[in-house]
C-alpha cells in the first residue's frame, strides 16, 4: 500500500487536460454567441436604430430639418408648451384609467369563470371575440351608438331626455371604452394563463382547512397570481399610451392625446425635432412605468424570505 501512494504522489498531474477543457469551454462560449449573432444582432439592430434615430432627431443631429446642429430647443418648447403638457395628462389618464378597468374587470372575469356554470363555454368563447375586431371598427361602433346624433342619442330625444356628451368629451369616456373593449380580453387570457399555472394542490389544501371561495382567491390565487397581473398591467399601459387611432377618432379637441399631438407636429407642421423631442418624452414615461414595475416585483420577491 505505502508503495502504491509514493508511486500516485510522483505521477504530475494532468494540467494539460485543465487547459484544454478551458479552451473547449471557450471555443463553445464563441460557437454560441456566432451562432446567436445574426439573429440577436438582427432584432437588436430594429430595436436600438430607431430610438437612437428619435434621439438624434429631438438634439437636432439627425433627420430632417437637423441644419442648426445640437439643440435643446425642442424639450424647453415640449416642457414649456401648456398644450403639451395637457396632452401628457391626458394620456397619462386614459392610460392608467384602462389599466385599471381592464385588470379589475379581468379579476372579476376570472374569479367568475373559475366556477362551474351553465353557459361557461359560451362566455368562454364570447370574451374572444373582441380580439378579432380591430379597434378602429370599436371605435366607429361606438360613435355610432353613443356619439352625437347616433342611435342613444336618438332614442333619448324621442322619448325627451338629454343625452351627454360621451364621445369628443374632455374626461376621455369614448377612448376608455374603445381601449377597454381590446384590453380586457387580452388582460384575462393573461391572467388565465398565471392562475392555470397555479398548483391545484394549494386550493384544495385550503379549501379543506375552511376557507370559502372569496378566501382562497383573495388569499391564495391573487399573491400567487401577482406578478402576472402587474405584467398584463404594465403592458396594457404602455399600449394605451402609445394609442393613436381611437384618441384621433374618439378624442376632445382639447386636450388632445400625446401622440396625436406628435402626429400632428411632423405631419401637419414639418416640426420634426419637436415630434422627436414628444417621442422621447413617451419613451422616458414608459421606461419609468418598467423600472417601477420591476422595483415592486422585487419588493415582492424579498418580502417573503423576511
Amino acid at each position: 500500500m505505502s508503495s502504491l501512494a509514493a508511486a500516485s504522489r510522483e505521477i504530475p498531474a494532468p494540467r494539460g487536460d485543465a487547459k484544454g477543457a478551458s479552451r473547449r469551454h471557450r471555443r463553445r462560449r464563441l460557437a454560441t454567441f456566432l451562432l446567436l449573432l445574426p439573429g440577436a444582432g438582427f432584432i437588436a439592430l430594429a430595436m436600438l436604430a430607431p430610438l437612437v434615430q428619435l434621439i438624434l432627431s429631438s438634439l437636432g443631429l439627425a433627420g430632417l430639418g437637423s441644419d442648426q446642429g445640437f439643440s435643446l430647443a425642442a424639450f424647453g418648447t415640449v416642457l414649456a408648451d401648456p398644450m403639451m403638457r395637457d396632452a401628457f395628462l391626458f394620456s397619462l389618464r386614459i392610460a392608467a384609467m384602462t389599466t385599471l378597468l381592464s385588470v379589475l374587470s379581468a379579476l372579476g372575469l376570472v374569479a367568475l369563470l373559475m366556477l362551474r356554470f351553465p353557459g361557461r363555454r359560451l362566455v368562454m368563447l364570447l370574451y374572444k371575440l373582441p380580439l378579432v375586431v380591430p379597434s378602429l371598427i370599436a371605435a366607429f361602433l361606438v360613435l355610432t351608438m353613443i356619439g352625437p346624433g347616433g342611435m342613444g342619442a336618438r332614442l333619448a330625444a324621442q322619448l325627451g331626455f338629454g343625452w351627454p356628451q360621451l364621445v369628443h368629451d374632455r374626461a376621455g369616456f369614448g377612448v376608455i371604452l374603445v381601449l377597454l373593449w381590446h384590453q380586457i380580453p387580452v388582460t384575462l387570457l393573461i391572467l388565465l394563463a398565471v392562475v392555470g399555472s397555479i398548483p391545484l394542490d394549494l386550493i384544495d389544501a385550503a379549501r379543506n382547512l375552511g376557507a370559502s371561495g372569496p378566501r382562497v382567491f383573495r388569499h391564495v390565487i391573487l399573491p400567487l397570481a401577482l406578478p402576472g397581473i402587474s405584467a398584463a398591467a404594465l403592458l396594457v399601459f404602455i399600449d394605451c399610451f402609445g394609442a393613436f387611432a381611437v384618441p384621433s377618432l374618439l378624442g376632445p379637441a382639447y386636450p388632445q392625446a400625446l401622440p396625436v399631438m406628435m402626429t400632428y407636429e411632423f405631419l401637419t407642421r414639418a416640426h420634426w425635432q419637436i415630434a422627436s423631442a414628444i417621442g422621447v418624452v413617451m419613451t422616458l414615461t414608459t421606461i419609468a412605468v418598467m423600472v417601477l414595475y420591476h422595483r415592486l416585483i422585487a419588493r415582492a420577491d424579498r418580502r417573503p424570505s423576511r
